[in-house]
C-alpha cells in the first residue's frame, strides 16, 4: 500500500511508491547524457570563460577584483523582467478580467567560477565560501533597494533543470511584487504558528537534530535534511539553526559553505553528477509579522525523473524514495568518504 505525507507547511501531498522504481521502460535516459564539453575548463565560445569577459555586460563585482577572479557578477543580458528605469510600464485595463503589470526589477549572473567544467560536485570549499560570499553581498544590495520586495536566488545545473549554459552559474532577481508560492509558504507557517506557537522551521529542526532520522549533515549554525514530505527523490533542505527569517542578516558565511560544500559531496558520492535545482526562500521585507514564524532556508530539488501527466494535473507528487532511506544513503555516503 502506498504512503501519503502532507507537507507541514504548504499542506502539499505526496505519495511515496517505491516500487514505481521497478518500471520498465524503453527511453532514452536524458538524464545521463554526457556533454562533450565537461572535460574542459575553457571554452572560446563560452561567455562565461575567463577571457571571454567582453562578451557579457561589465560586471557589477568580482572577487577578488582583479584578471584573476574566482567569482564575477553581472547584468543579465537576457533578462526576465525589465530594469528598473525602463519607462514602458504596463498595467491592466480597468475593470478588465485579465490583470497584468510590468514586470520590473533586476536580474543578475553568478559566474560561480572561471572554469567551464566545475560544478557544485567538484567545488572545493574555498570555492564554495568565495562564491556564496560574493553572492551574500549581492542579495544585501538588491534586496536593500526600497522598489525591491523579493530577491529571488536560485541555480539550474543541466539542461533537465532548465539550465542554458554549461558553465557553473546562479542567478538574482529582485521583483517587485512577492511571488505567490513564497506568500503561501509565509501563510501555512502562520497556520502552524497559530496552532502551536512555534515557528514551523523551527519545530522541524528540533525534531530533526534529536531522532535524526532524515539528518545528512550539521555543523555549528546549519543542517541539512531530507524533508519529511518531499517532491523529489533525494530532495533536500539546508536551514539555520538559529531562527532567522531574513537572509540578508545571516553572517555564518563559512559554516553555510560548509554545509553546501558536504551536501553536494555526499549527493555526488552516491548519485553522481545529475540535473537539479537549487532555490533560497527568505522572508518578504513586505510580511514583516512573519518575523516570528518564518525561517529562510535553501532547498535542493534533484531532477532525477520529471513531473508527468498526474503531478501537473493535480499538484500532487509521487515520490519513489522515503526521505529517511535517501538521508541513510546520503550520511553513509559522507561517513564512508571520512573514512
Amino acid at each position: 500500500m502506498s504512503e501519503i505525507r502532507i507537507d507541514p507547511i504548504t499542506g502539499r501531498h505526496v505519495i511515496f511508491a517505491v516500487e514505481r522504481d521497478l518500471r520498465p521502460t524503453d527511453l532514452w535516459n536524458l538524464a545521463k547524457e554526457v556533454n562533450p564539453m565537461s572535460e574542459l575548463d575553457y571554452v572560446q565560445k563560452c561567455p562565461f570563460c575567463k577571457g571571454n569577459e567582453s562578451a557579457t555586460p561589465e560586471e557589477i563585482l568580482k572577487v577578488p577584483d582583479s584578471e584573476d577572479w574566482k567569482v564575477r557578477v553581472f547584468p543579465n543580458k537576457f533578462p526576465a523582467i525589465k530594469s528598473m528605469d525602463d519607462e514602458n510600464m504596463q498595467s491592466s485595463k480597468p475593470h478588465s478580467i485579465y490583470e497584468k503589470y510590468s514586470g520590473i526589477g533586476t536580474h543578475e549572473v553568478i559566474v560561480e567560477s572561471p572554469f567551464h567544467n566545475t560544478n557544485y560536485f567538484t567545488m572545493n570549499l574555498e570555492d564554495f565560501t568565495i562564491f556564496i560570499e560574493a553572492m551574500v553581498l549581492r542579495y544585501k544590495a538588491i534586496i536593500s533597494n526600497k522598489d525591491i520586495e523579493y530577491v529571488s536566488f536560485f541555480k539550474n545545473h543541466q539542461k533537465l533543470a532548465g539550465a542554458s549554459l554549461f558553465h557553473p552559474h546562479s542567478q538574482l532577481i529582485g521583483l517587485n511584487s512577492v511571488p505567490d508560492f513564497v506568500k503561501y509558504e509565509v501563510e501555512g507557517s502562520k497556520t502552524f504558528f497559530d496552532k502551536t506557537h512555534s515557528c514551523p522551521y523551527c519545530h522541524i529542526l528540533e525534531l530533526e537534530l534529536s531522532k535524526k532520522e532524515r539528518l545528512i549533515y550539521e555543523n555549528e549554525h546549519f543542517a541539512v535534511i531530507c524533508p519529511f514530505a518531499p517532491k523529489y527523490k533525494y530532495e533536500t533542505w539546508i536551514l539555520p539553526k538559529k531562527h532567522l527569517p531574513y537572509f540578508e542578516t545571516e553572517d555564518n558565511i563559512d559554516e553555510l559553505a560548509k554545509a553546501l560544500y558536504f551536501c553536494f559531496k555526499a549527493m555526488y558520492i552516491e548519485l553522481g553528477d545529475f540535473p537539479f535545482n537549487m532555490f533560497l526562500h527568505a522572508l518578504p521585507k513586505t510580511m514583516k509579522s512573519g518575523e516570528i514564524y518564518y525561517h529562510y532556508h535553501f532547498e535542493i530539488n534533484p531532477r532525477l525523473s520529471g513531473n508527468a501527466g498526474f503531478e501537473l494535473g493535480t499538484g500532487i507528487y509521487i515520490n519513489s524514495i522515503y526521505p529517511e532511506e535517501a538521508a541513510k544513503k546520503l550520511k553513509e555516503a559522507l561517513e564512508k568518504e571520512e573514512k
